[in-house]
């Protein structure tokens, strides 16, 4: 059963669903860069970004799995997909990353990791989603 109507522009409920989902995801995504920083002394413009590699695919799992557990159009789909998972993953710090390997001169870097975090993302979702009954 859908909680809101999507053709309502403004759903104050679903709001706070994604508000709340995307201030937990968003924190989350701090966290894991904080974590690497205070571990490996933080990332260097030109370098290979783990931690953005490292949330993209956890948050690909989890969307796998979303896609299997969570009704679309429902409030914990704005909740959980479109906030937390969305608040998680980061595709604008995969640009700027690919862009600071292209200007550091790493092209074959910057090919790689763009090769690798769309690879690994889409085979991520992939298995995540794999025993989804598709009837």
């Amino acid at each position: 059963m859908q909680v809101f109507d999507r053709s309502t522009p403004f759903a104050p409920g679903t709001l706070l669903a994604v508000a709340s989902g995307g201030a937990i995801g968003a924190t989350a995504r701090w966290s894991v860069d904080w974590a690497f920083d205070s571990v490996w002394a933080g990332h260097v413009s030109g370098t290979w970004p783990w931690a953005t590699l490292l949330v993209n695919v956890v948050g690909c799992v989890l969307i796998g799995f979303a896609a299997r557990l969570v009704v679309r159009g429902t409030a914990a789909w704005a909740f959980v997909v479109t906030g937390v998972i969305g608040g998680f993953t980061t595709f604008s710090a995969v640009a700027v990353e690919l862009n600071d390997l292209a200007e550091a001169d790493r092209m074959t870097l910057a090919v790689v990791y763009g090769s690798v975090t769309l690879a690994t993302g889409i085979a991520a979702t992939a298995l995540a989603d794999a025993g989804r009954d598709r009837r």
